[in-house]
């Protein structure tokens, strides 16, 4: 079973991204804001956090210090946006962002990126 976190401060993405990664073996939350991401990244062992608010990594590492702090398995950080500005694609992945996935993406696109298939 893959354990997977979704961040969205919108309701709508958030649903979207949910709806997009939901499968058989994955076991999908959702969090609307950053308190509560942190909060349950340190709760529960999650293998991959998908993010849609590329904003939370503007100040460098800390955020991704702070999702992988608890987690022995270090899960894979997926940043969904639709900016394409090259410095910050570079900016997130220097930070340790694992991957960054250009908007809009195809349902399943997504789902073989989270599930591996």
């Amino acid at each position: 079973m893959i354990k997977v976190l979704v961040f969205s401060p919108s309701f709508r993405m958030r649903a979207m991204i949910v709806g997009m990664v939901t499968c058989s073996d994955v076991e999908v939350e959702s969090v609307t804001s950053r308190q509560a991401l942190f909060r349950r990244c340190s709760e529960k062992l999650f293998d991959k956090v998908i993010i849609e608010d590329y904003r939370l990594f503007m100040n460098g590492s800390d955020a991704v210090r702070r999702i992988k702090i608890h987690c022995a398995c270090s899960p894979r950080i997926m940043v969904l946006s639709s900016i394409m500005d090259e410095r910050i694609v570079l900016a997130l992945l220097d930070c340790g962002v694992d991957e960054y996935i250009l908007l809009p993406l195809s349902p399943t696109r997504l789902r073989h990126k989270v599930c591996g298939r």
